[in-house]
C-alpha cells in the first residue's frame, strides 16, 4: 500500500482582473515550485499579479490547516522591460523569469544589511547598501541595453547625420 499523503502544495496564479489559475495540487514542494517557476516564464503572455505555493494539511480543519510558503508579486523587470519580474517581498528576493535574462535581487545571506544584485548574461554581480540602490543599478544596465539596441537598429549613415544635426542646432543656438 502506497504512503498515505498527509499534506499537499497548491502553487497558484492571480490575475490582474481578479481571476485565480491553479496551476496543480502535488505531494512535494519542490514539484509545486517547478511547476510555478515554469509557468512564470510565460508570465508576460499573461496579465498577472500575483502567484502563491500554499502547503494545506490534510484532515485539518480551518486556519491551522495552511501554510503560505510563499507569496510573489509581478512587477516590470528593470533590465529586460518585460512583466515577468516576481518579487517575495516577506523574504525578500525577486528573479526575472523572462527567457534569456535572469536579474535578481536578493538580501546577502554573508553581510547583513547588504543587498545583492546582478544580471547573468554579462556577469554583473553588484552590492548595495539598500533595495533603491539596487534596482537603479539594474534599471542602468536596462537602459545601456536599450541604447545599443537602438543604435544596432540604426542605417549605416544615420548615426553620423543625427550628430551633424545635433551640432548644427547647437551651433544656430549659439548664434542667436
Amino acid at each position: 500500500m502506497a504512503d498515505e499523503v498527509q499534506r499537499v502544495y497548491v502553487a497558484s496564479v492571480d490575475e490582474e482582473d481578479g481571476d485565480s489559475l491553479a496551476l496543480g495540487c502535488f505531494s512535494s514542494g519542490e514539484t509545486a515550485w517547478q511547476v510555478l517557476r515554469t509557468f512564470l516564464k510565460k508570465s508576460d503572455q499573461m496579465l498577472l499579479k500575483s502567484s502563491s505555493v500554499v502547503v494545506w494539511d490534510i484532515d485539518v480543519i480551518g486556519e491551522d490547516g495552511v501554510t503560505i510558503l510563499s507569496t510573489m508579486e509581478c512587477k516590470d523587470c528593470p533590465v529586460c522591460g518585460r512583466r515577468t519580474f516576481w518579487m517575495d517581498l516577506e523574504n525578500f528576493s525577486a528573479l526575472c523569469h523572462g527567457a534569456a535574462c535572469a536579474a535578481w535581487v536578493e538580501e546577502s545571506t554573508i553581510e547583513p544589511g547588504v543587498i545583492d544584485c546582478g544580471w547573468p548574461p554579462i556577469q554583473f554581480l553588484k552590492q548595495a547598501k539598500d533595495i533603491e540602490e539596487a534596482f537603479k543599478e539594474l534599471f542602468k544596465i536596462g537602459d545601456q541595453m536599450k541604447a545599443i539596441s537602438q543604435v544596432d537598429s540604426l542605417a549605416e549613415n544615420e548615426p553620423q547625420e543625427m550628430l551633424e544635426d545635433f551640432e548644427n542646432q547647437t551651433s544656430s543656438e549659439s548664434s542667436e
